[in-house]
């Protein structure tokens, strides 16, 4: 007998007179027999994500010197070494042309909108603005994110952003002028956001006690768990123990991040930044990855196909510990002389995270491939050298195979071209309708055709 499942099927269960759900991973017992599509014709989905960090690159270490496929890079090394480099394109040699250009604020509306900013400017000095238009996430978002429980979910590493210069600074996602999609920094409200009962407000800094461990979902379903079992195959009954297993596992472990002592050897550098997580090099490093599982699991069990990253703020106060716990990033780009080693150390910890971020998706397997494979990934910054603040040779990677609609692994250099161009090949990769994208300096009709299968 030819016996499917449904894409949308949960498990079931009731804890304390409430109904309490799981969704699935994708089953074999869902798909096709090419693994191509779930059995009822619905392709799989596209996921589109933006992954984002502050204070720019060392342009001579970033940008690799041969094109095509054979380049490498310095500060792109982990990516190599991770294995990921079929899945990664570099997109060098071209420039935020959207005008008005004001350091990081034009950088980051530029590369994540492609549109100006709109100045907010306070009377006495200073700079401030908002976006003039949505961040390309939520234009995915408005194509795409309908169809799940969130239509986008935004989170970052860490907290220590500029809240005095308007919006732009202070957050990544847009939805247009003054209208913000927070981050939510703590793995722990994350993840009962979206497996569990509770909501709390990203501002809020406290973790709330009662949240830990007070819905088990998995005991709550597990008698929809024996049912579905006798439906499933031997190779799905593994892929669904591995997901339940995975479940508990992140549970614990971000309970751990979050609840255990700093270790008597932690550095703090002034006073505790009021955030628990992030205030020691492994705990900045156990927060990006428990994130970067997180959100694994979330597209995995189809909460949402749009995500964004912001990993360290614009300016802010970031301190990376294991590097220089006495000088906050953004301060290192304007003082450290020379080749700036120290800056080139924390852009190269900033691709370690972002290599872990792609593997969590490469080792999350869906149909006849993985999560990477059916994801486009936009990474940039909001400046190419955070010394010179300058926005030409911007720093940008495209990463995933779009469902076979990107090549992956290729190095393209323009001649000062457009960084619009890049995210309108991000925007056809996700079958986004329209025929151009951006405002004034930068609208676009091209694409990067190197980049395209």
């Amino acid at each position: 007998m030819n016996r499917t499942l449904d894409r949308r099927t949960f498990l079931r269960g009731a804890v304390m007179g409430a109904v309490a759900t799981l969704a699935l991973p994708p089953l074999e017992i869902m798909m096709n027999s090419s693994g191509t599509a779930f059995a009822n014709g619905t392709p799989i989905p596209k996921r589109f994500g933006v992954f984002f960090w502050g204070n720019g690159v060392v342009v001579p270490r970033w940008v690799p010197q041969q094109t095509g496929r054979d380049w490498t890079s310095d500060e792109l090394r982990p990516l190599i070494d991770a294995g990921l480099k079929d899945y990664v394109s570099v997109a060098s040699g071209y420039d935020i042309k959207t005008g008005n250009p004001r350091g990081h604020h034009a950088g980051a509306v530029g590369i994540l909108s492609g549109a100006p900013l709109i100045p907010q400017d306070p009377g006495n000095a200073g700079y401030a603005s908002t976006f003039s238009a949505p961040s390309i996430d939520q234009v995915v978002a408005s194509h795409i994110g309908m169809g799940t429980r969130f239509k986008s979910i935004e989170f970052g590493v860490d907290p220590r952003v500029s809240r005095s210069e308007g919006t732009t600074l202070a957050h990544l996602s847009h939805n247009g002028p003054d209208n913000v999609n927070q981050a939510e920094y703590s793995p722990h409200r994350l993840f009962s956001r979206i497996f569990g009962d509770g909501f709390v407000d990203p501002l809020d800094v406290q973790i709330d006690p009662k949240l830990a461990l007070r819905r088990n979902i998995l005991d709550a379903v597990r008698e929809d768990v024996h049912r579905l079992n006798a439906k499933l195959g031997a190779s799905d009954k593994i892929r669904l123990d591995q997901h339940l297993e995975g479940v508990v596992s992140l549970q614990n472990r971000l309970y751990s991040i979050e609840n255990a002592p700093p270790p008597p050897t932690a550095c703090i550098v002034g006073d505790s930044p009021g955030e628990i997580g992030h205030d020691t090099a492994q705990k900045q490093r156990d927060r990006s990855r428990a994130l970067s599982d997180l959100l694994a699991l979330s597209l995995a069990c189809d909460a949402t196909r749009v995500w964004s990253n912001l990993f360290n703020g614009s300016v802010s106060g970031t301190v990376f510990w294991g590097i220089d716990p006495n000088v906050d990033f953004h301060q290192l780009t304007h003082d450290e002389p020379g080749e700036q080693p120290k800056v080139h150390q924390i852009v190269t910890f900033i691709m370690e995270e972002f290599a872990y971020l792609l593997n969590a998706l490469k080792s999350t397997p869906e149909g006849d491939g993985n999560l990477l494979d059916h994801s486009v990934i936009l990474a940039s910054s909001d400046l190419a050298s955070g010394y010179l603040h300058n926005l030409v040779d911007y720093p940008i990677l495209l990463a995933g195979k779009g469902g076979g609609a990107l090549r992956g692994g290729v190095h393209h250099r323009a001649n000062r071209g457009n960084a619009s161009e890049v995210l309108l090949t991000c925007l056809r990769a996700m079958d986004c309708p329209g025929t151009s994208f951006g405002v004034a300096g930068g609208q676009v009709q091209e694409s990067v055709s190197a980049f395209e299968s």
